[in-house]
This record gives structure tokens, sequence and C-alpha cells, in this order.
């Protein structure tokens, strides 16, 4: 009995770590796959960017590709949410506890651009492909519906200030939240897009103003 239950655990033990070593095999690839894709995008733009150049990159077969993606347009839907990712993070990444009014959107919007120009070359094939804009808003790689991960984070974000009191009761912060995303996403494409970089500062002030006085009243 005690032999069975040790090859039963053994066999177990063995499935479990195969299983393991197989899902960190497919985000390896994966994770090359997106790797490939976006520095060639960097180099060629998307227009050029073929399935087979992505996998001779990655060091694989073009079929291996359709395993994990079944498009080119997939691949870059994937880059599309790790630059979701960052630009959020980038976002929230420099508030601090504390830190409330201007000086909190300040960070918001310098956070937001230091991680869109870090993704520079992804915004600009997201704003010039008819194709992939579609898979978004704008030059920002989020939208205005109500499954955005921009839209659900900074409601959240500024619903929890308003229930603290930081923020008025009669500011409409659905309204706001769009308001805000909306023109960081022009502010964006005008900077990093169309490679006007010298406005940043100009637009962070403006917006900054602007977002501060209506939030809170400043």
């Amino acid at each position: 009995m005690a032999t069975e239950a040790t090859t039963t655990a053994a066999t177990v033990q063995a499935e479990t770590g195969g299983k393991a070593r197989r899902v960190q095999t497919e985000e390896v690839r994966r994770a090359q796959i997106l790797a490939a894709a976006r520095s060639l995008i960097a180099e060629q733009g998307y227009e050029r960017t073929t399935t087979a150049q992505i996998a001779k990159r990655a060091g694989i077969s073009e079929g291996t590709i359709y395993n994990y993606f079944p498009s080119k347009v997939a691949v870059v839907g994937a880059l599309k949410e790790q630059a979701v990712k960052a630009v959020l993070a980038g976002a929230f990444a420099r508030v601090t506890p504390g830190l409330q009014g201007a000086a909190l959107i300040r960070a918001l919007f310098e956070g937001a651009f230091a991680a869109a120009h870090e993704n520079a070359e992804l915004m600009r094939a997201f704003s010039l492909n008819v194709e992939l804009r579609g898979m978004h808003g704008g030059a920002c790689p989020g939208g205005q519906d109500e499954t955005d991960p921009f839209v659900g984070e900074f409601r959240r974000f500024f619903t929890a200030q308003q229930e603290t009191g930081l923020i008025p009761r009669s500011v409409d912060l659905d309204v706001m939240v769009r308001l805000m995303i909306g023109t960081a996403d022009l502010a964006v494409e005008d900077c990093i897009v169309n490679g006007h970089v010298e406005r940043e500062g100009t637009y962070i002030d403006l917006m900054v103003r602007m977002f501060s006085r209506a939030l809170y009243m400043e």
C-alpha cells in the first residue's frame, strides 16, 4: 500500500510539474512573439511587418505563431493590452499617499505621458492604421466605452476620492473621466504620434489647471 501510494504521489507530482513547465513554455513563447512584433513594428511600421518576419525574429516557425494568435492583428491587439497596462501603471506610479488637487492631476498626466513615450511606436501604429484604430478610441491604447480599463480605473480612483469628500458630490465623475481621457488622448496624439513633443508641457499645464478646478474646485 505504501509503495502504491508513493507511486501515485510521484505520478501526480510529475503531471503537475509537466503542466507547469508547459504553461511556462507557452508564456515564454508568447512573450518572444510579442517582443519580435514590437521590435519589427518599431523598425519598419505595422504595414510592412509580416507574420513570417515576426516568426523569423522570434526564432520559430510561422505556423507556431498561429498556435498563440489567429492573425497579425491579434498579435498587435496583445501588444495593445501591454501598452494599456503600461500607461495605466505609469499614470498611477507617481501618485503617492496624501497627494491631492493640482499636484495629483499633474502626477497622473506626467506619468501617463512618460509611459506613452516608452510605447511611442505602438501609439503611432494604433493611430495611423485604420484597422488598428478600430480596436481603440484613438492614439492612446484605450477607448471610451464602459469596458475600457482607463475609464474603469480612473472612475474607481476618483470615486474613492469623492466618497472621502475630497471631490464634491456635485461633480459628475462619468463625464469628467471621459473628458480627462479624451483630452489626454488628443494631447498624446499631437505630441507623440505627430511629433510635437515641445507642446507636451503646455498640454499638461492646461490639463492640470482645467481638471484640478473641475474636480477639486481649486
